[in-house]
Parts: C-alpha cells; sequence; structure tokens
C-alpha cells in the first residue's frame, strides 16, 4: 500500500509539518465512519499536546510531539520530569484497534495521499491479549 500511495518521500521528508487539530479531526471522523462508529474520542488533552495519561493525576502528558532540529523531524519531549521506571506510555487512552486487516484498509483509503503515508508509517501489529488473535493498532 504505500508504493499505491508512493509514501516513500513522504516518510522520509523530515520537515514535514506536524498534525494538526484539523489532521487529527480527520483520522477520528474516517475512523468513526469507516470502522466504528460507536467510538468516542474523549481525551481531556487535545492530541496536539499528547494525551492524558491514567497516572498523571490531572497534571500534563508525560510527553508530546513537537518539531526537532532541522532535517530530524518530529521528536518526543518530555513535559515534566519523568521519575526513574515510570510508566509513560501503555497505549490505553490513546490508541485505537482495527479487528481485521480490512478495516484498517479502508480507514487508510478514506484519508488523503499525505495522511494516509502517516498512518502506514505510525501503525504496527501486536497480540492484543496473550495467545489472542493479532490485531492492527495505530496512535491516535
Amino acid at each position: 500500500m504505500k508504493d499505491h500511495f508512493e509514501c516513500t518521500w513522504h516518510i522520509q521528508n523530515k520537515n514535514k509539518p506536524l498534525p494538526t487539530m484539523i489532521d487529527w479531526e480527520l483520522f477520528r471522523d474516517a475512523y468513526r465512519q469507516e470502522v466504528d462508529d460507536t467510538w468516542t474520542f474523549d481525551n481531556t488533552v487535545p492530541p496536539t499536546m499528547g494525551y492524558a495519561f491514567d497516572d498523571n493525576n490531572g497534571g500534563p502528558p508525560p510527553f508530546y510531539l513537537k518539531r526537532g532540529a532541522i532535517n530530524k523531524g518530529p521528536s518526543l519531549f518530555a513535559s515534566r520530569n519523568i521519575a526513574k521506571g515510570e510508566l509513560v506510555h501503555d497505549g490505553t487512552n490513546s490508541n485505537v484497534m482495527f479487528h481485521n486487516a480490512l478495516a484498517w484498509r479502508r480507514f487508510i483509503f478514506a484519508l488523503p495521499r499525505n495522511r494516509a503515508c502517516d498512518m502506514m508509517d505510525w501503525s504496527w501489529t501486536q497480540s492484543f491479549f496473550d495467545g489472542g488473535v493479532i490485531k492492527d493498532e495505530f496512535f491516535a
């Protein structure tokens, strides 16, 4: 699919813009339309600033995405001091799941080319349950 969307140039572009709130709304709308129309995105922190994490007691997200050095691409930055061994991400508040490959493909094809490339670059598969079915996930 990356060949279909001609993603190589976009993925390798270290100076591409970070997703805006408009982009995140586009991702969310496409997910609801193509995958799960009952899904709610009710995180109290805008996705452009990270996400709320259960253990931060209403404080800032543990990290956020911003533009790093020129030609280095986007980078994660700590938004507060992080204790040694502190869990800062487990996906429960920020990931969405696709229960089959067809749902993921419908979602990807519902996005504009550049954002489809971003989602393919950010996606991964993992077993959600021990011994369970492998499900596609992406950070949203």
